[in-house]
């Protein structure tokens, strides 16, 4: 993966794969689901996937790149290229990446971008529909 775009001129920088600290259950789910790990600057750690669509999809566990699949640490989150985001906190992995392939881009019906955190991927789909 070059150089991600983040959102409002910001850049995540990929990670090499042998620089990648997570238990090989993160690791191959992630890579079978299409997402590279980045650094998103200040300490944060992600999972990227790039889209053809002016967004992009990360997910984490509080930051870092690995934790308990099971737990409900994780969150995914939809970017805008150019600003917004719809995240829901509070998944298992299997749940974050569910998430991954369902949010919809952070732009409302009218125009509008959205800066969300919802607690429920239903509650987003609800309210963005």
């Amino acid at each position: 993966m070059d150089e991600a775009n983040v959102g409002n001129g910001g850049h995540a920088q990929p990670i090499p794969d042998d620089a990648v600290e997570a238990r090989p259950a993160v690791r191959e789910a992630m890579a079978k689901a299409g997402f590279a790990a980045v650094d998103t600057g200040d300490g944060c750690l992600a999972w990227c996937r790039t889209t053809n669509d002016g967004t992009h999809t990360m997910i984490s566990c509080n930051n870092s790149l690995d934790g308990d699949p099971a737990s409900a640490d994780w969150i995914a989150g939809r970017y805008g290229d150019e600003g917004g985001f719809v995240e829901v906190n509070g998944l298992g992995l299997a749940g974050a990446l569910d998430a991954a392939d369902l949010l919809p881009a952070p732009v409302r019906v009218d125009g509008s971008v959205v800066e969300a955190l919802y607690p429920s991927l239903q509650q987003a789909l609800d309210d963005l529909a």
